[in-house]
């Protein structure tokens, strides 16, 4: 009877410990799948912003590049003109010259194209300048600056998320490498204090950098 229960028990214990063996091997699968879907939904995030971020950026380089090579057309037809260049519309644009006007503490009525352009003729003096700010309030405007900044704090929730729970997941440093440059050329784009040429290659640096951050990750995350 002893070398039965004997039996018995050791079993038991077999069992046991197959079935915490394989509890542990489905834990371990779901904390990988589960890292791989908070990955996925950071990574998603992150390129919705950097679709506006890098539309953001062209514009502020071609009205940066009109600003001071095309002069005689901005001061024609600044409205009409920069939308020809950008992938703004004259209305974006308007919008972002009525902006302007608001934040300068002016009451204006709606404005036209025709009354949109003289303040490109009154700013001719600072007519570049006065191009990039309107680009940037016209991102402000059309709210496309908003919804790239909201796509990286969700993205920058998980990541908080990843960091906590699965800081060793492989892909997480190239992750956090994609998010952040998205977030500095973002913030570039909102203030770009510095020369035309040190502009040029900024921008071109966040795209590289990006570009090779997309290319490590696409292949990973691509439905």
């Amino acid at each position: 009877m002893k070398k039965i229960i004997t039996l018995l028990l050791a079993v038991i214990m077999t069992l046991s410990l197959v079935a915490c063996g394989d509890e542990t091997k489905n834990e371990a699968v779901s904390d990988k799948e589960t890292a791989f879907d908070v990955a996925k939904e950071a990574y998603g995030k992150i390129d919705a912003a950097y679709e506006i971020t890098e539309k953001f950026g062209s514009d502020v380089y071609n009205a940066w590049l009109a600003g001071i090579y095309d002069k005689d057309e901005v001061l024609d037809d600044g409205v009409g003109y920069l939308a020809s260049e950008l992938s703004l519309s004259e209305s974006e644009i308007i919008a972002g010259v009525e902006l302007f006007l608001s934040e300068a503490g002016e009451e204006t009525e709606m404005l036209t194209k025709s009354s949109a352009n003289l303040y490109f003729k009154y700013m001719e003096e600072s007519l570049f300048s006065f191009c990039i700010v309107i680009v940037s309030l016209s991102y402000e405007a059309n709210g496309k600056i908003e919804e790239a900044q909201t796509a990286l704090d969700s993205a920058k929730n998980s990541m908080k998320k990843m960091s906590e729970k699965y800081s060793d997941y492989e892909h997480y440093p190239k992750l956090k490498e994609y998010y952040t440059s998205t977030k500095a050329f973002l913030d570039f784009c909102k203030e770009p204090n510095c020369s035309f040429e040190q502009a040029k290659t900024t921008i071109n640096d966040y795209r590289n950098t990006i570009r090779n951050c997309v290319s490590d990750l696409d292949y990973i995350f691509e439905d």
